[in-house]
């Protein structure tokens, strides 16, 4: 499916997630430092770059953002062991498009590689059309099934595509962090589930009787009846999304701190960290319930 650079200097990381990618199909490339990284990336362009942060002689912060600024098109997803969750803060920072736990390797790192190579596709395919749509907004109604978040969040950067001017990194960083907003109310505010609950870890490990769970919860009382509404709304000053829920849960959550080993391990702050790392205000209303995801026009340009 695709060519993916590895970079990882432990051994048994690389082997773990060259055989978890290459299970879904991609052809691997593995090196052991960032310097190499950065040489193998010269010789032959991947489609998509997977670093681990610390390494010696060029650390996976400082390869992304010789990436980024050398080829903005090129996606980076970095791996983050524990104590290290500083340096991947850093690396969403100066361009990196989504971060993986080491210890979720086997639940979340084909689910992010699929998350961005998906929406690398689609700005390859509509880069064309770039700023030739003026000032659109949309507005969607998603029920409460999971399976209609992908979709929808390609629908939308389809738009953004043509209607600005943004590089595949871009595109994929705002729609992490619209793909997290969307999931957070969809599974946290309408759905209720708690935090002891695994159905979702479990889920992006590829379990489909948990997606299915998910669903048949959505069919009952008093979930049925919730939707989750996104507004988009693209002007000249700033692009917003406007994402509300109809149930009583919360959009983020307080504990684990933000920023601690534990909160980069639990999927609803790891949201909230792509959302704050992605856009440039986040504001939120009617008591958690709905927020503004805000990505100003310099930001998009």
């Amino acid at each position: 499916m695709a060519t993916i650079l590895l970079a990882e200097d432990s051994s048994t990381h690389t082997a773990l997630m060259r055989s978890l990618l290459e299970q879904d199909g991609h052809r691997v490339d593995c090196v052991v430092d960032g310097q190499l990284a950065w040489e193998a990336i010269k010789a032959s362009r991947p489609d998509l770059v997977v670093t681990d942060l610390r390494m010696p002689e060029l650390n996976g912060c400082e390869l992304v953002e010789k990436i980024v600024e050398s080829d903005p098109d090129l996606p980076c997803i970095v791996v983050t062991a524990r104590g290290s969750e500083g340096l991947a803060v850093d690396a969403l920072a100066v361009g990196a498009v989504n971060f993986v736990p080491k210890n979720s390797l086997q639940k979340l790192l084909n689910h992010v590689v699929r998350q961005t190579l998906a929406m690398a596709e689609v700005n390859a395919i509509f880069r064309d059309f770039s700023g030739q749509l003026d000032s659109p907004e949309l507005s969607i109604e998603l029920p409460n099934d999971v399976a209609a978040i992908e979709p929808t969040v390609l629908y939308v950067m389809q738009t953004l595509a043509a209607a600005t001017c943004l590089s595949t990194v871009q595109i994929i960083r705002v729609g992490g962090a619209l793909s997290s907003a969307l999931f957070n109310a969809m599974c946290y505010g309408n759905l209720e589930i708690k935090d002891e609950d695994t159905v979702v870890s479990r889920m992006f490990a590829g379990d489909q009787c948990n997606i299915d769970e998910l669903r048949e919860r959505a069919l009952q009382e008093p979930y049925c009846d919730r939707k989750v509404l996104l507004r988009v709304s693209v002007s000249t000053v700033d692009t917003r999304f406007f994402i509300s829920h109809d149930g009583p849960g919360r959009l983020t959550r307080l504990t684990p701190a933000p920023g601690t080993s534990e909160s980069f391990e639990i999927e609803q702050c790891r949201g909230f960290v792509l959302m704050t790392s992605f856009m440039d205000d986040i504001i939120f209303q009617s008591g958690n319930s709905s927020v503004v995801l805000v990505k100003s026009e310099s930001g998009l340009a």
